[in-house]
């Protein structure tokens, strides 16, 4: 894994995100770190889906895990857990390719 301060705040981060209160980091935040991470892991020569794999164990280390209904394409609604895994890999895509879209 990439040996980079930012993992274990972008780790903290999504930890936080999962429970809600005061302290919860919004999208932008979130988003941020995300690209903070990822920048360092392209400049290291690392190709995308490694990219998207680091930070999806980052995530999994933190807590969020996708479930089934996330692969589903029957379920037109996520639970938030799974919306936040999806806005999780695509902010990973878009910083990786610096196509960053409103949060």
């Amino acid at each position: 894994m990439l040996n980079s301060p930012k993992v274990p705040v972008l780790r903290e981060s999504l930890a936080r995100a999962l429970v809600p209160s005061a302290d919860y980091p919004d999208d932008r935040t979130l988003r941020d770190e995300i690209c903070a991470v990822v920048d360092e892991m392209k400049a290291a020569g690392w190709p995308p889906e490694r990219a998207i794999i680091a930070v999806k164990q980052i995530a999994s280390e933190a807590g969020l895990r996708e479930s089934r209904a996330l692969l589903s394409l029957t379920n037109k609604q996520l639970d938030a857990r799974d919306a936040l895994m999806a806005k999780v890999v695509r902010w990973t895509i878009e910083c990786y390719y610096d196509v960053l879209q409103s949060a």
